[in-house]
Order: structure tokens, then C-alpha cells, then sequence
């Protein structure tokens, strides 16, 4: 049996390692016009189905934190709180902490003897890739329609991509569950 201080041990190296992850994939993105391709609503994702609710926040509250404070992890090296509040790229990363927050409490933390629902965890990451795209719409459309018509085009690009990162998450975070799974109290 695993005493109380192990185990906070252990949550904080996850959402620490989480958190380094989702901020180590955003140098990795491809640079395209309106917004850069990244892996990085992937891991979040990933993270937040895999740990539950308040490792994921955890993990996505530090990595936004450390962008804001001027650590260039967001995609490309994207760094500051005026990244985060004046970029349409900036939106999106807003929209991170979001599904983190929504896809890690609805699959909640991982039980040793009560796995996930596949059909659960397949509607938790789709739930996760839509609410991403909350904020950047919304920043979009409070600049007006016009705006929102200039990115819409591109639109169907950005969705098969998560499309396809989804049919990623879901396999991985199934197998990830058992591994952060704890017994239950």
C-alpha cells in the first residue's frame, strides 16, 4: 500500500512531467497561416484524460503560467501575457486550460478497479478538441463576422488535424489511465 505522502509525491512528478511535455511539444509546430499547427492541444488533452481533473489543471495552469511570465513554451516560442491576450493564437491557448479543466473532471481520476468507459473517454477527448476552439471563435466573432469569414476557409484543415490527433489521444490516454490508476479510498 502506497502511504498519503508517496502518493502526493507521485501527483506532483505527473503534473510537473505533464506539464514540461506540453511545454517542450510547442516547440514543435509547423508554421502556417492564421495559426501555427501544434501538438500541444494534444498533450493537453492527453494529460487531462489521463490524470483527471486537478492534475490537469494543475499541468495546464503551470504551463500558461510559465508562458505568461515570459517563458517562450507556447507554439513557435510564443511567450508573455500579451501572446495570451492580444494573439488569436494566444485564444487558443486560452482554450487549453479549458478543456484541461472539463476533459480531467469529467473522466475523473483514474481507478485501479473502475476503468474508463472507452466510449467515455472517446466523448471526454472530442469534448476536449471542440472546446479548444472556444475562445479563438470567440475572439473571433467579437471582432465581427468579417473576421470570423476570413479564418472559416481554413477551418476544415485545422479540424482533420485534431481530427486525427483525437484518434491518437484516445488509445493512449486508455493505456496511460492504468498506469496513473490509484485504489480507491
Amino acid at each position: 500500500m502506497i502511504d498519503e505522502n508517496s502518493k502526493k509525491k507521485n501527483n506532483s512528478i505527473a503534473v510537473l512531467g505533464a506539464c514540461l511535455l506540453i511545454c517542450v511539444s510547442g516547440i514543435f509546430c509547423l508554421k502556417a497561416k492564421p495559426v501555427d499547427f501544434t501538438l500541444q492541444n494534444m498533450f493537453v488533452i492527453l494529460t487531462a484524460a489521463s490524470l483527471g481533473g486537478a492534475q490537469a489543471a494543475g499541468a495546464a495552469g503551470l504551463f500558461l503560467t510559465a508562458g505568461a511570465l515570459g517563458l517562450p513554451v507556447f507554439a513557435g516560442g510564443g511567450k508573455g501575457l500579451a501572446y495570451l491576450t492580444q494573439t488569436f493564437n494566444g485564444s487558443f491557448v486560452l482554450g487549453y486550460f479549458i478543456a484541461a479543466l472539463v476533459v480531467g473532471f469529467f473522466t475523473g481520476t483514474p481507478q485501479k478497479n473502475a476503468p474508463i468507459p472507452v466510449k467515455k473517454l472517446i466523448i471526454a477527448c472530442v469534448l476536449g478538441y471542440v472546446l479548444v476552439y472556444v475562445p479563438p471563435v470567440a475572439s473571433l466573432l467579437n471582432g465581427g463576422i468579417k473576421n470570423f469569414a476570413e479564418f472559416a476557409p481554413f477551418l476544415p484543415t485545422y479540424l482533420i488535424f485534431d481530427l486525427v490527433k483525437c484518434a491518437v489521444t484516445v488509445p493512449l490516454a486508455f493505456v496511460l489511465r492504468r498506469k496513473f490508476a490509484v485504489e480507491e479510498e
